[in-house]
């Protein structure tokens, strides 16, 4: 078998130190996984030698320079390439010669140093004092919901919160057999920035509506465009970037492979922080399968809202909480 010598030790310390053993086989495996297929091939097959002869880790290293040192760009640092190969092909043929030459460096698992590294980015000593010294902080209790209606309600109005529209909040919670499958909020595409930042951004847009533009501009900060143009509810909606939470939801669901059509033995729930959804929603509330909606309110956006659902299988209802 290849012989871990003090090379060996030395590089586990200078790259590694400040990681846990549970990182360090999954940190060389990605880091493998970046490199030319050919050059890998290459420095798999010295291993492989070095391991039938008994050679060291440093006669490893220089037989993988000398072969694949010339190909490589100037930023990548070939010690570490080796290490990596050497430590992940040992790790997986013989894990006790790791276990053994590295000794307490290569200790189980520890998690306190995980959660250091993740909250300040090295595991030292005073980091990991920090992690023990922190016994938790438990919110304060809230009511028990009354029923499965009202958590899910209260569902709708967390997912509600992570909305960026400045016209107003609403979340989406997708359920099947009481467990949410998928959640959405009303709001710009993942990446296109906030609205009220279109009169910064889009000279267009900024050249149209320039008349309504407030002689204080921070005053469009956190506000509708359509609110500072004077649209009323529910117009000017071909102004505005948001997709809504029931779409949203429905999105996310395909997003992940998750199933939305609803069965009789499994039916498929949407709630919903609001009133009747719009007709475009509806319409792809129901191609998705959805078997039941529950709102908060019966209004309609439009004559066609109401004329689909007289039409549909959809289940419609109210929040049973809100009975009076």
């Amino acid at each position: 078998m290849l012989i871990l010598d003090e090379d060996f030790k030395e590089s586990y310390v200078t790259y590694y130190q400040n990681y846990s053993s549970f990182e360090v086989p999954k940190i060389a495996e990605a880091y493998l996984g970046e490199l030319d297929n050919n050059i890998y091939t290459e420095v798999v097959n010295v291993i492989r030698t070095a391991n039938t002869i008994g050679a060291t880790y440093y006669k490893c290293y220089e037989e993988i320079a000398k072969r694949i040192s010339f190909r490589l760009s100037t930023d990548v640092d070939l010690s570490l390439l080796v290490f990596n190969a050497v430590f992940f092909s040992v790790f997986h043929s013989d894990i006790k010669s790791l276990e053994h030459a590295l000794g307490d460096r290569f200790a189980p698992r520890n998690f306190y140093a995980d959660i250091a590294i993740a909250m300040y980015g090295n595991a030292s000593p005073e980091n990991i004092e920090k992690i023990k010294g922190n016994e938790g902080h438990y919110s304060a209790s809230r009511p028990s919901p009354g029923s499965w209606d009202e958590w899910f309600y209260n569902m709708c109005l967390d997912v509600a919160s992570n909305s960026k529209c400045h016209s107003r909040k609403i979340g989406a919670v997708l359920v099947r057999d009481k467990s949410i499958i998928s959640t959405g909020y009303n709001g710009p595409p993942r990446g296109v920035p906030s609205c009220d930042k279109r009169w910064k951004i889009d000279f267009r847009f900024a050249q149209k509506y320039k008349d309504k533009l407030p002689s204080d501009e921070t005053s469009v900060i956190g506000v509708c465009p359509r609110r500072i143009i004077g649209f009323p509810s529910g117009q000017g909606l071909e102004i505005c970037p948001a997709g809504h939470a029931e779409r949203n939801a429905l999105i996310n669901a395909a997003r992940h492979g998750i199933k939305t059509k609803g069965t009789s033995d499994e039916p498929t729930t949407l709630y919903m922080g609001c009133g009747i959804p719009c007709t475009p929603c509806l319409v792809e509330i129901m191609n998705a399968g959805v078997s039941e909606i529950v709102v908060s309110g019966v209004g309609f956006y439009d004559e066609t809202a109401e004329y689909v659902l007289e039409n549909s299988s959809l289940r419609v209802r109210l929040f049973n909480f809100l009975k009076k």
